[in-house]
């Protein structure tokens, strides 16, 4: 992580997420700006997370949070609730 960042986000590149990826960095980047987080939160690409067949997947370092099945939805409480109050979503969560 750069000095500035507070956590970094590896979304999946592997064959199945990445097909999605467009629309899942996208919504990141969204939800990101949305939260004024753009300068403390990296958004990076991962090779595959072994979890295709609950993709788009991304693990939120640190902690090694892995969130699987992402949408719209669960990537805007992911910036509000886990990058904003420190707080994992365990529903959310793949362990």
């Amino acid at each position: 992580m750069n000095q500035q960042s507070t956590y970094r986000i590896y979304l999946c590149h592997g064959l199945h997420c990445g097909s999605q990826l467009g629309h899942v960095q996208q919504a990141f980047e969204q939800a990101l700006a949305a939260a004024n987080l753009t300068e403390t939160v990296e958004l990076r690409l991962s090779n595959c997370l072994g979890r295709c067949e609950r993709g788009p997947n991304a693990i939120i370092q640190p902690g090694r949070v892995v969130y699987c099945q992402l949408n719209s939805t669960a990537i805007n409480r992911i910036v509000h609730e886990h990058l904003l109050t420190n707080t994992p979503i365990v529903e959310l969560r793949d362990e």
